[in-house]
């Protein structure tokens, strides 16, 4: 039975459990709520937080998650009450001495993290903002600065915006949570940015993916059970195209929740895959649903629920739910309505998921066939403003406006509206990089861009101030005097690379053409004597050695001065 009290003025939920004593401090608070300048912000609170106990043989830890963020602890009830009262004692007097070393741990977490299908999906549904931010990789937090992560502990880290959870008898002997006071922040909306769904994308791993959203309910999670099982038999067992096919059901927010599928496959199954994968879908979209699938489901659901320690086990999703607006079931609701849950509910859900299904299909697929829109490349339309092309012949020109700018490409517009940048990375040289709301990116370097400084200033000023990212200076550019006198443009130094770069591609050409004559002649040479012997043809191994890699050499100079101008 669960118990409901608070602890310092915080609410607490408390159930029996078997095991050792378990608890976790939860804030409605994670990276849903940044920015993509700020990303990153809560991952290191909860860092620095944790800082002191960072220990390899501790049985305590945090995760900054899409809306929440965790703090959570097994043990002793000493251990379990010292925890959690030094927690927050760090969130209330951060040790910001620490900020750069943490800074540097949780860039190099994200880096370990990676990027890959679970990340991509949400920026291709969300955009660079709210539940995109999965895919952020802490994009911003190489720039934070202390007095924000200060403040944004003290806005987000409060009484009234958490929930404690303890798994055991009662709380812990001297637990204190000395947390300041705050406001209950809701949690923001999910709302896809996409123009038409259901939609695909297409990636070049061999994977095969669907996310969905729908509302939250017991028939959701039955019906992830059903698609795991049609993909296996279909995907599997008939067709041996894929070896890992899985469904998975997620809460979402308090009203939502997520059904996420997959299928891997070899680059000779791909077309196998892909048909198969739709078909199913389309199979349960138009209610061609096995009866047994749904209580294959609905049986796993309630062994879960039947579980001794289940009301100990979901401490953790119920005080999370709790804190963001909805309200957990009861053991005997969740195993009465599982009951209830019929092939028509799992059929309901099944069109719901398909109207917002965003599938991730291997390079050189499609799914329009299928009734899917291909997620879209470019925006609707450029910005009016002046075009300035690239130094050399190119097919790209940029547009800049006073309402933002445009990348002009043969294949459409990437338009980024300054009032809808996410982030805006500066480099002292003189190269912006926009980032759109809807994920788009625009880069402008005036080493490509026949750009002029006052449209660059154009620019600077249209982006918001809370968006600007500076970036250190690249390894092999010097930084620009912070008062430059004089300097010449950079467009009038065009003929000068030009011709340089012209003059040594022509000699490096004769001179490569003239030893590739000259060792394809040798070789041919000693192949038709009859009296070649072994040191013969070492000279020729020679020749061909010595050349070769110095062609190599050359060539990536080349490629560095082309790259570098």
């Amino acid at each position: 039975m669960i118990r409901h009290i608070e602890v310092d003025g915080i609410p607490t939920m408390i159930a029996p459990t078997q095991g050792p004593m378990k608890a976790g401090l939860v804030f409605r608070v994670g990276m849903a709520d940044e920015t993509l300048a700020t990303s990153g912000i809560t991952h290191l609170v909860e860092h620095l937080a944790l800082s002191e106990f960072a220990l390899p043989d501790s049985h305590a830890n945090g995760a900054t998650g899409m809306i929440n963020t965790h703090f959570y602890v097994e043990g002793a009830p000493d251990y379990v009450s010292t925890f959690l009262t030094r927690a927050c004692d760090a969130i209330t007097a951060l040790p910001l001495d620490r900020l750069e070393r943490e800074r540097t741990i949780v860039r190099t977490e994200a880096a370990t993290r990676g990027s890959g299908a679970a990340t991509e999906m949400p920026v291709w549904r969300y955009g660079a903002q709210g539940y995109g931010l999965a895919g952020s990789c802490d994009f911003g937090v190489e720039t934070l600065r202390a007095e924000d992560v200060r403040a944004w502990a003290a806005d987000w880290f409060t009484r009234e915006n958490a929930m404690l959870w303890i798994a055991g008898d009662d709380v812990p002997p001297g637990l204190r949570l000395r947390l300041p006071g705050g406001v209950r922040r809701p949690a923001p909306p999910a709302k896809s940015i996409l123009p038409l769904l259901p939609a695909y994308v297409v990636n070049g791993s061999g994977q095969v993916m669907m996310d969905a959203v729908v509302s939250r309910s017991m028939s959701a999670n039955v019906l992830s059970t059903v698609i795991e099982r049609r993909l296996f038999q279909t995907l599997r067992h008939e067709r041996g195209g894929s070896y890992v096919t899985a469904a998975v059901y997620k809460w979402l927010n308090s009203e939502h929740g997520t059904i996420t599928a997959l299928a891997d496959t070899l680059p000779e199954n791909q077309g196998v895959v892909v048909n198969g994968f739709i078909e199913v879908l389309a199979a349960l979209k138009a209610g061609d649903i096995p009866a047994a699938d749904v209580e294959a489901g609905k049986a796993a659901l309630q062994e879960f629920v039947r579980d001794p320690d289940f009301e100990a086990i979901s401490l953790r999703n119920d005080s999370a739910d709790l804190l963001n607006g909805g309200r957990p079931l009861t053991v005997e609701e969740l195993l009465a309505e599982s009951d209830a849950i019929t092939t028509d509910d799992v059929h309901a859900v099944a069109v719901e998921a398909m109207g917002s299904a965003l599938l991730r299909l291997p390079e050189g697929h499609e799914a329009d066939w299928a009734g899917f829109a291909r997620a879209p490349l470019f925006s609707p339309a450029a910005v009016p403003g002046t075009k300035y092309a690239t130094h050399e012949s190119s097919d790209e020109s940029i547009v800049v406006g006073t309402s933002g700018v445009s990348l002009i490409t043969p294949h459409g517009p990437i338009t980024i509206r300054y009032d809808q940048c996410v982030a805006a990375e500066a480099w002292p040289h003189g190269a912006r990089r926009l980032v759109g709301a809807d994920g788009l990116i625009v880069g402008i370097d005036p080493r490509y861009f026949a750009i002029d400084q006052k449209a660059m200033a154009m620019i600077d000023a249209g982006v918001p101030p809370s968006a600007v990212i500076w970036r250190p200076a690249l390894p092999d550019e010097p930084e620009k005097p912070a008062n430059p006198v004089a300097e010449e443009p950079r467009t009038e130094q065009r003929p000068v690379r030009s011709v340089l770069r012209t003059s040594v591609r022509v000699m490096t050409g004769i001179v490569f053409t003239a030893w590739f004559v000259f060792a394809l002649l040798a070789t041919a040479g000693v192949a038709t004597r009859s009296d070649a012997d072994a040191t013969d043809w070492v000279a020729i191994a020679l020749i061909w050695f010595i050349g070769w890699p110095f062609k190599n050499a050359v060539l990536r100079y080349l490629t560095k001065l082309r790259t570098a101008h």
